[in-house]
């Protein structure tokens, strides 16, 4: 059986966001702050709002962008102060306050604003790739987290989804590399599943193999896959009744079981066979070009070990948030 935990990692350099992109990222955020804050304090002349880092760029969970076209997304949290419960109740005053971010962005770019049905999108583009940050808009009242969208106020608590993530993740970095790894599939496949999607499938379902991330994604898709069988749904795991597909129809969902499952049946015939060459050759077919191909003359000298072929059972499932 042939360990490619090497080629992995390799594969997990190629496909990290470089520094360059990074800088700008946190740069063009950094912007956006200072503006929204003197826009609150000068013109306004009411408390500043605070920031709350979120998404995969707060999780490091981002992947270089495969197509050009796509572009890097950036999700900054504003925290309004001094929201009344009396505000909260008033499904307008949601749409208003939406409205004071719109307004105080709208010279951010040369690109116009958006204003999107969860978050307001500021947009940039570079010479060489695009990138958005979206400034979903919140307040805290009484305990409680509400994110504001044009038809009233919702329950919304990225930081509780932050600390979930935070507690299940691996000191070993596993849990996150396999994130990314199924987001290069995804953009490579051209699956339907958002960052979101499978943030949440890796984190309720990630098995850890010390030192093999090759095993382990195998074996966390084969769980993801008897997950959405038997659940037909994401559940959020802060907010345990929201289903993150709800908007899916059941063909889509069906679609999205159907390429995991593609997925788990080629990295098992690629962790399966003996010869390493052939067996990236598998990975780079499954992952896209991005993936190494072993190189055989480097590798000389080294014992190979004689494992059985892997198999996998399908275990009874557990209810939604008992995975370890």
């Amino acid at each position: 059986m042939a360990n490619c935990n090497d080629l992995f990692q390799d594969f997990l350099d190629e496909i990290q966001i470089i520094k360059t992109v990074r800088d700008n990222l946190t740069g063009s955020r950094d912007g956006i702050r200072t503006t929204l804050e003197n826009h609150f304090t000068k013109e306004l002349q009411i408390a500043k709002p605070e920031f709350y880092q979120q998404g995969s760029f707060a999780l490091k969970t981002m992947v270089k962008v495969l197509n050009p076209m796509d572009e890097y997304d950036v999700d900054y949290g504003v925290y309004l102060q001094e929201v009344s419960e009396d505000e909260i109740r008033n499904r307008q005053k949601a749409s208003t306050f939406r409205t004071t971010v719109l307004d105080a962005v709208r010279k951010q770019t040369e690109r116009p604003p958006q204003r999107l049905h969860s978050c307001i999108r500021v947009q940039y583009a570079e010479k060489d790739y695009r990138y958005h940050i979206d400034l979903p808009v919140y307040a805290e009242v009484a305990g409680k987290s509400y994110l504001a969208r044009d038809d009233g106020w919702v329950l919304s608590d990225a930081k509780a989804f932050n600390k979930w993530f935070r507690e299940r993740l691996e000191k070993t970095e596993q849990m996150r590399s396999c994130i990314k790894y199924l987001k290069a599939w995804r953009d490579y496949v051209g699956s339907d599943l958002k960052g979101i999607h499978i943030t949440v499938l890796v984190g309720l379902n990630h098995t850890a193999v010390e030192g093999r991330d090759d095993k382990s994604l195998l074996e966390t898709v084969g769980e993801i896959v008897d997950y959405l069988k038997d659940n037909k749904a994401i559940y959020n795991p802060i907010e345990d009744e929201e289903n993150l597909i709800d908007d899916w129809t059941g063909t889509k969902t069906e679609r999205a079981i159907k390429a995991l499952e593609n997925l788990h049946t080629k990295a098992l015939q690629a962790i399966n066979e003996e010869d390493k060459g052939t067996a990236s050759k598998k990975w780079i077919a499954i992952l896209g070009t991005r993936f190494p191909e072993h190189d055989e003359e480097a590798s000389e000298g080294k014992v190979a070990v004689a494992v059985a072929p892997l198999s996998r059972e399908r275990k009874t499932p557990a209810k939604p948030w008992s995975h370890g």
